[in-house]
């Protein structure tokens, strides 16, 4: 299901002759049809359209703001993890202040000041989203520090970015590779909200987040399911399929569980 919707996404324009910006009240609220597959929108524009072309904004917000935040993420658990002590407490509590404050309150916050579009959403999730993965990868270091191959090398005369980046860090790669499939639907479903709330991708640009608040009102819920279905549908059909993949990985590299 991911390799249909990234493909669906990458070769948006190759699968629809329409324009999913193009305004045609001739031709609104029209139900599904041959020349429009889902049908058309309040303002005449393709369903099915802008469906896959909200794809695009989706999974790369998901994409490049879970970069972000494992970036970050992995550097600061990298950092305390490794050097322990006042190092590793401070930023502790750096991460768990940050993680004190809901979330999705912050990010509304953020971008309402920045101001609202798919960049700012990106830098929003990506910057705030990096405790997690900053825990993870710093109890992956406390215990990986203390292993024999790292004892060794530290014996060996090993300077501590050789340590890090060469011996320890490599070995957490399994655990971050889960993290971050599961952080990838978490970004798809917190910028289908903002983007819900208006504080998102912003119109004409279309993203399954703002599809849905286009068919928020009660005729459209009732009368025209061609318009909140299909987008709904894809968050969902997303967000779960990415949901098995992190449990597929976390199950074949997680040395702990026998197949």
């Amino acid at each position: 299901m991911i390799i249909v919707l990234l493909f669906l996404a990458v070769f948006a324009p190759l699968l629809s002759s329409h324009d999913p910006y193009q305004v045609n009240l001739e031709i609104r609220n029209q139900p599904p049809s041959a020349a429009n597959w889902l049908g058309t929108d309040g303002n005449g524009r393709d369903v099915w359209t802008r469906m896959i072309y909200g794809g695009r904004v989706s999974l790369s917000v998901g994409i490049v703001a879970v970069s972000i935040s494992t970036v970050i993420g992995v550097l600061i658990g990298s950092v305390a993890g490794f050097f322990g002590g006042l190092v590793d407490m401070v930023l502790m509590r750096m991460t768990d202040i940050v993680m004190s404050f809901p979330m999705l309150i912050v990010v509304i916050s953020f971008v309402a000041i920045t101001g609202p579009s798919i960049y700012n959403s990106m830098i929003a999730i990506g910057i705030l989203g990096w405790p997690t993965m900053a825990r993870l990868v710093r109890s992956q270091f406390l215990y990986l520090r203390q292993v024999e191959f790292v004892t060794a090398a530290v014996a060996l005369g090993a300077r501590p970015p050789r340590l890090i980046f060469r011996h320890i860090l490599p070995n957490t790669v399994g655990s971050i590779v889960v993290a971050v499939t599961f952080a990838v639907s978490d970004a798809i479903l917190l910028e289908a909200a903002l983007s819900f709330l208006g504080l998102g991708v912003q119109v004409p640009m279309p993203s399954w987040g703002n599809m849905l608040r286009d068919a928020q009102t009660l005729s459209i819920l009732e009368n025209r399911p061609w318009m909140w279905i299909p987008p709904g549908l894809a968050i969902m059909l997303a967000v779960l399929s990415i949901n098995f993949i992190g449990d597929g990985l976390r199950d074949a590299l997680d040395p702990r569980i026998v197949l």
